[in-house]
């Protein structure tokens, strides 16, 4: 993976590599893939996680039909046992939606470099990183959006529209017998997030749903504090300036008082090479701004490339056919200004596809939706 430039200098020195261990936070007894299982019977005490080491683990968020668990991985690299009280809490997530792939090796590489470089065995790590890489492992299994459940002869449903779900520990949980999918986003908010007591910033990463084609752009709610700040460090080709989804991942953090923003790096479905190298230097000058990376200085920001707004103008064609985009995302594009032309079986031309306002081009659909 790269190592970032403005980073080399203070990993140079830096000779302990951090142990990648098995780590003596509470576990249930359980190995799954060479790691273990945390016990999330009560929240995760990150004072428990082994200080100036990366620990591997997986969470058990639900159980299924035929008590098959779901597990998750999780990594967390923990500096020295006072940065806790003297570090931020960072949490990157990726992937709750099974079929957006660009944030899983986004996580992967922050993790690597912070392991490579020795950082975090240093003693000088200021903080701690919780990296969930997988949110949704059967969204991937089945490449689609949603967690799928075969209750109602299968069901599917939006993990990133019901959090915090259900609190395992709350008085009415020995009554309540929580769904799968309210079980998964429980297990991961009141657990492993603890409720936010593990978690200073969330960055929570995705891509565009299937069958668009876009850029990097953050959802960024900016009546929160720091989530400004946040959203202009990713350098995105677009911010977009809005309240937020009620039960996504983003917009929880922030009802619950913690900055957080969404980042959607391109296209779902396949890995983009070139915007998760974006996504991943955006990590390290975050780190950098917690000041979690020793010897970090503000990071400068560049927006001159970046496209702020506060509303999404679609449009759509009126009849089915074959379409030519005429412009590319990230245009610059005039009210009434050709978008696509759309030709029937024969070839004809049926429509010109026109834009309803003057803006920045972000996104049009390759995949055509069936509704």
């Amino acid at each position: 993976m790269r190592t970032p430039s403005r980073l080399a200098a203070a990993a140079a020195g830096v000779l302990a590599v951090a142990t990648l261990t098995t780590a003596e936070a509470p576990t249930t007894g359980d190995i799954y893939q060479g790691y273990p299982v945390l016990d999330l019977s009560s929240p995760l005490d990150l004072s428990s996680v082994p200080a100036n080491t990366i620990s591997r683990y997986y969470i058990n968020a639900a159980t299924g039909q035929g008590n098959i668990p779901y597990y998750l991985p999780v990594l967390i690299a923990r500096g020295s046992n006072s940065s806790l009280d003297s570090g931020k809490k960072l949490s990157l997530s990726s992937s709750i939606h099974g079929d957006e792939l660009n944030g899983i090796p986004v996580v992967h590489r922050v993790f690597s470099y912070l392991n490579s470089s020795g950082v975090v065995a240093s003693g000088d790590f200021n903080g701690t990183v919780i990296g969930l890489p997988q949110q949704n492992p059967n969204g991937n299994f089945h490449n689609a959006r949603q967690l799928w459940s075969p209750g109602n002869s299968g069901t599917y449903v939006n993990l990133n529209r019901i959090l915090p779900g259900i609190d395992p520990f709350g008085e009415s949980a020995a009554e309540e017998v929580p769904s799968i999918t309210d079980a998964h986003v429980g297990s991961v908010w009141y657990g492993l997030w603890g409720n936010t007591s593990n978690v200073d910033v969330a960055v929570d990463l995705h891509t565009l749903s299937s069958g668009a084609n876009g850029p990097i752009w953050a959802y960024a709610d900016y009546r929160a504090e720091y989530v400004q700040r946040l959203a202009e460090l990713a350098q995105p080709d677009i911010i977009k300036i809005d309240p937020g989804e009620p039960g996504s991942v983003e917009t929880t953090f922030v009802d619950y008082g913690i900055p957080a923003i969404t980042l959607e790096i391109g296209p779902a479905k396949r890995w983009n090479n070139d915007l998760i190298d974006r996504a991943e230097e955006f990590v390290y000058r975050l780190m950098a701004d917690l000041s979690i990376l020793p010897n970090s200085t503000a990071p400068e920001i560049d927006l001159s490339e970046t496209y702020k707004g506060t509303n999404f103008s679609s449009v759509v064609v009126s009849q089915t056919g074959w379409v030519n985009m005429t412009v590319s995302v990230l245009d610059d594009v005039e009210e009434g200004q050709q978008l696509a032309v759309v030709y029937d079986w024969f070839g004809d031309e049926v429509e010109s596809v026109t834009a309803p306002v003057r803006g920045g081009f972000c996104r049009h659909r390759w995949i055509p939706p069936w509704k």
